[in-house]
């Protein structure tokens, strides 16, 4: 009987960085986004 973990060996593990371009495109827009929907529902409480 053969050792089946042999050939899972081979595979190495890649490493990707955290701060991408695609990182920075999308929290530049996420961060905006959340902060406007917040300040917009805040509104919804405010009574003249």
């Amino acid at each position: 009987m053969t050792n089946s973990s042999s050939p899972l060996q081979a595979v190495e593990v890649r490493t990707y960085p955290i701060f991408t371009v695609r990182w920075l495109a999308v929290h530049a827009l996420a961060i905006p986004t959340v902060f406007f929907l917040g300040a917009i529902a805040a509104m919804q409480f405010i009574r003249r």
